[in-house]
């Protein structure tokens, strides 16, 4: 998307920007989003439209006063791809800018090397994505993916390549011996923009699913592991070091096991759901899978309903805590679990209510997920729209 030279200057090129991820915004909504006086963003869309470049609607329903046109992009932006790769399993993908899901799969985790990851499988799970989805790559606007780890993505909007202290993670994030955003900025040839798995699934669900319009979200993901994602005001809170959320390395036990962090006893190696498969096996004597706990949790079936209580009950016990230093409008549960979710969501409910002094919980809405196993894939698109990267790619073909 580039400015012809016509309508050239930074009050064209700032509008453009604004409307880059497709969406409908009003002169006024313009203004307030860019600082710009509102007669001046008015002449610059009349000299975009006359260039073509963005498109005038019809006046909406808008509430009280005077209804306003509302203004998009001529040319609104391709679809994003989308790899949330694991170390319990990946999931391909391809959502529209407003976060719609066009296409999906999930491909066993990233096969381990001496050096790091293969990634061969889960790029060719991806291209049969896009290709069920009905685009090419070139028809893409860009590409995100999510990893376990600290956030990789810097203040500017773009993915830090410095490699994480940890070994383990440094591995994880070494695709074919490069970084997965090479990696995949090579096979799609597409900018690739990097972001922690479990904050991805916190921003789809606090801007596009059960935690929209609350003000502060704090997200909690299980079905690829146990981790959290805290929203505040649509923006993702990262913390200094880009780890802010990661709930399943809280200290559990001291006589626990080694975790690949370096600690002993994390709270995940206990309170996960592959844990919770493994010792549902146990007592059952025979294998569990998550799609048997979805189905014994849709048919009621009390043995494993009352783990997954057990189960959310201790979750809830540690985001007690979390509520009393947040006080969060809101606590999404992995909507990923099935009718399992349900139950899971009642556990956290009730150990919130336990733990937590009586006004902060009260005050505390406990929720489940409603983008499923969609919150990461529509995330990235959320991703997308709060912070600019489709403003940015605008400005960059406007330079």
């Amino acid at each position: 998307m580039s400015i012809p030279r016509a309508v050239a200057g930074s009050a064209p090129r700032a509008v453009l920007a604004e409307l880059a991820d497709g969406g409908r915004l009003t002169a006024a909504e313009i203004s307030a989003r860019t600082g710009i006086p509102r007669s001046t963003v008015i002449q610059a869309l009349r000299r975009l439209a006359a260039a073509g470049e963005v498109d005038q609607h019809e006046p909406g329903p808008r509430g009280r006063g005077r209804p306003s046109h509302e203004w998009s992009v001529a040319r609104p932006p391709g679809p994003l791809a989308v790899v949330i790769a694991t170390a319990h399993g990946t999931v391909v993908g391809v959502v529209a800018p407003n976060g719609r899901v066009l296409g999906s799969r999930e491909a066993e985790p990233l096969e381990a090397t001496g050096e790091g990851r293969r990634a061969g499988p889960a790029l060719e799970a991806l291209d049969r994505a896009v290709a069920e989805a009905g685009v090419t790559a070139d028809g893409l606007s860009m590409a995100v993916v999510g990893l376990p780890g600290p956030s990789e993505f810097a203040a500017d909007g773009r993915g830090r390549t410095a490699a994480p202290p940890s070994g383990h993670l440094r591995r994880f994030r070494t695709w074919d011996g490069g970084s997965p955003v090479d990696r995949l900025a090579e096979h799609l040839g597409r900018p690739v923009y990097s972001e922690n798995d479990a904050n991805l699934a916190a921003l789809g669900e606090a801007v596009l699913g059960a935690g929209a319009g609350y003000d502060t979200v704090l997200h909690v993901s299980l079905a690829h592991g146990t981790g959290a994602g805290l929203v505040i005001r649509g923006r993702l809170h990262r913390g200094r070091g880009g780890l802010a959320g990661e709930i399943g390395h809280l200290h559990q036990s001291d006589e626990g096991p080694l975790c690949h962090c370096g600690a002993r006893g994390c709270f995940w190696q206990s309170r996960s759901v592959p844990a919770l498969l493994g010792a549902l096996a146990e007592a059952h004597e025979r294998p569990f899978t998550l799609a048997d706990v979805a189905r014994a949790a849709a048919d009621d079936d009390q043995d494993v309903v009352r783990a997954l209580l057990g189960f959310g009950h201790a979750l809830g016990r540690r985001l007690a805590d979390a509520v009393v230093f947040v006080n969060p409008d809101a606590i999404v549960v992995d909507g990923g679990l099935g009718a399992a979710s349900d139950v899971v969501a009642q556990g956290v409910r009730d150990g919130v209510q336990r733990y937590a002094p009586p006004t902060i919980a009260r005050a505390t809405d406990v929720l489940v997920g409603a983008c499923g196993e969609g919150a990461a894939l529509a995330g990235a698109a959320a991703l997308a729209r709060t912070e600019g990267l489709f403003a940015r790619q605008a400005r960059s073909a406007g330079a």
